[in-house]
């Protein structure tokens, strides 16, 4: 009974190297069975993944050329209302910058010394007084004009600014001469009138000249 017994569980028992292959065969049925599930799924992330990107890279290339097109046409439509804009000015100050070119027209023209003799009332004056009505009216009209400059370009302003100023000078000049020559007494208003035509002579008024004539091409440029 005892050796039947034995000889049995002999028989029984499983070798070592069975055990471990059958377990290797089961791992590698799991394995194999795990793959088929995430192999599928892997691929299936991947396409995933290229359609996406492949759909992004198309949004943001469609994306980029509307906000290129929306820029040019926004780009177009400043240009638009500038000029526009720069046309409706042009019309509206037009009128104003014309009025300002005449009026300093008629200002440069008075600055000829000549001119502003034959308007000063000079029999009853000194030579100083008629000096000083003479830089005075100049003053005054020039100040009445000042804001004539906003419708001209600053080197323009700047001539007849200089045209002033040498009127100014010889004025300023010939009377202080003038007096000097007659130091024993008070020099005339005729007197002041004689020295000045002879100054004028060998110094010819240039500055006025100059004004009027960078007016008249600036007004050229406006048409």
């Amino acid at each position: 009974m005892n050796k039947k017994d034995n000889f049995s569980r002999n028989n029984l028992k499983i070798p070592k190297e069975s055990f471990y292959l059958c377990k290797f065969k089961k791992t590698r049925i799991m394995l194999l069975d795990i793959l088929q599930i995430a192999l599928p799924a892997l691929f299936l992330l991947i396409a995933t993944i290229v359609l996406v990107r492949g759909f992004l890279k198309n949004q943001n290339q469609a994306l980029s050329a509307f906000l290129m097109k929306e820029a040019e046409c926004r780009k177009a439509e400043s240009e638009r209302r500038t000029i526009e804009l720069k046309k409706a000015h042009k019309e509206l100050t037009l009128p104003l910058r014309m009025q300002a070119y005449e009026r300093m027209t008629l200002f440069c023209t008075r600055l000829e010394i000549t001119n502003m003799l034959r308007r000063s009332e000079a029999l009853t004056m000194s030579a100083r007084q008629l000096s000083a009505d003479l830089l005075f009216s100049i003053e005054d009209e020039y100040a009445h004009n000042i804001t004539q400059q906003m419708y001209m370009t600053d080197e323009l302003w700047q001539i007849i600014q200089l045209a002033k100023m040498e009127t100014v000078n010889i004025i300023r000049k010939v009377v202080k001469d003038t007096e000097a020559a007659t130091a024993d007494s008070e020099a005339t208003a005729s007197e002041f009138i004689d020295k000045l035509s002879v100054y004028l002579k060998e110094n010819p008024q240039l500055g006025y000249v100059q004004a009027l004539s960078g007016i008249k091409k600036e007004v050229g440029l406006l048409f």
